[in-house]
């Protein structure tokens, strides 16, 4: 329940900017302590900043939320953008996932699929295959060097940034954490970007997952130009303007269908 509570919170913010304990007390039909707690909780993690009588989200744009706080985000709408992306892969392919909660879901839509090649630098996303998929005989697995940062989990560094050089993947699945219509694709670390520029340029086809709340946003570090995108796919509840914007520049956009609470 506390993860449902962080959930709604972070939403309420996402769109109105500011709440108060006493509103979101109302809300959530908890105590105002409880509230005062989840808030505090929320801002030893990043998600938030409390001032008198509330919080409020005013973060820079190299901030990047914690795995465990994004992993719980939009849950459902993750996981219906991670089926309609795995609808774009066929048997055979060869695949790169990137970094991201939204992608890690992937794997569980690709069950089934035979003779595919993923490529990953996420040790997540690696686990989740092996848990998954018959190695010898589904998928062939295939990991990138480098060092691992904590907490994401995924391989960093000059090692992993040759490893996709070396390699032509039919379609690279890439997360970001901004998607907009003039700044292009933008991530939190500059790290995951330099890497993620490599796994781009690698690609035949790059297709980005980003839930409806990056739509609009601008992050730290430059990834790439909408120009070197093939499709967006992000969920239905994204904004009808953002996405028209994004549409406007020539972008493809894929609209996955939220199933009803």
């Amino acid at each position: 329940m506390k993860n449902l509570r962080h959930d709604r919170i972070l939403d309420i913010l996402q769109s109105e900017g500011r709440v108060e304990v006493s509103e979101l007390s109302r809300q959530l039909d908890v105590s105002e302590m409880t509230t005062r707690r989840d808030l505090l909780e929320l801002e030893s993690l990043g998600s938030l900043r409390r001032v008198r009588g509330g919080a409020v989200r005013e973060l820079g744009r190299s901030f990047e939320p914690g795995y465990r706080t994004r992993q719980h985000h939009a849950l459902v709408n993750k996981k219906a953008i991670a089926a309609a992306a795995a609808e774009l892969v066929a048997d055979g392919d060869a695949i790169a996932l990137d970094v991201g909660s939204t992608v890690l879901h992937m794997v569980d839509q690709l069950v089934g699929r035979s003779g595919l090649s993923i490529v990953t630098s996420n040790l997540r996303v690696a686990w989740a295959v092996a848990n998954n998929h018959a190695l010898e005989r589904s998928v062939r697995l295939i990991l990138a060097g480098g060092v691992v940062r904590p907490d994401e989990l995924n391989m960093t560094g000059s090692s992993a940034q040759e490893h996709y050089r070396r390699l032509r993947v039919d379609t690279a699945f890439i997360g970001v954490g901004g998607v907009n219509a003039t700044a292009g694709l933008t991530d939190y670390n500059l790290e995951d970007a330099e890497l993620k520029r490599v796994l781009v340029d690698s690609a035949r086809r790059v297709i980005v997952l980003a839930d409806s709340s990056k739509l609009g946003h601008e992050t730290f570090a430059h990834v790439a130009d909408l120009g070197q995108v093939d499709a967006l796919v992000t969920d239905a509840m994204a904004d009808a303007e953002a996405v028209e914007e994004l549409r406007g520049t020539g972008l493809h956009v894929v609209l996955a269908p939220v199933p009803a609470a």
